[in-house]
């Protein structure tokens, strides 16, 4: 698994947003995402709290891509990787309680209250690709890649 760069886990701890954009069958969906873990290992765990059209796309297709960016200076990346829910209970139960307990009062009671008789799902994303999104910058070309072909096909740099 490819290192997420330190300047990309800057802009997500400061701006507290990810947007994840997932696809099944040529539909495609973007929804924010403000509950989540960065962990030392580069994974990043969100809660999955309703199972909408995020839940359904990535069980059928576990290719997504997250979209961050700090609005201040206008800069921001994009990460493809891989998304799976968790099915290890302690693991489960772990993420939910790191990721609940990082919210701030007010956004924990209204995740809380949402949540309320639902079963939470955690999705784990794993990085394959990073590209940066700005407009000084060559933005099609990955500046982290996973040596895997499936990634390189990916990113258009398969070799045949």
């Amino acid at each position: 698994m490819p290192s997420i760069p330190e300047r990309v886990k800057q802009i997500i701890t400061k701006e507290q947003v990810l947007i994840i954009g997932t696809s099944f069958k040529e539909i495609t969906n973007v929804s924010p995402r403000t509950a989540f873990h960065i962990d030392p290992d580069g994974s990043i765990y969100w809660l999955e709290i309703f199972k909408h059209k995020t839940f359904r796309n990535l069980r059928k297709n576990d290719w997504c891509s997250i979209s961050i960016f700090d609005k201040k200076v206008l800069t921001g990346y994009q990460l493809k990787g891989k998304a799976r829910l968790l099915t290890d209970r302690k693991k489960k139960h772990r993420m939910c309680k790191i990721i609940i307990d990082r919210l701030t009062r007010l956004h924990k009671q209204k995740i809380l209250k949402q949540s309320k008789n639902q079963r939470i799902n955690i999705v784990k994303f794993t990085a394959k690709l990073v590209y940066s999104l700005n407009p000084n910058e060559i933005s099609d070309t990955p500046i982290v890649i996973d040596d895997d072909s499936h990634s390189l096909r990916v990113a258009n740099l398969h070799r045949s």
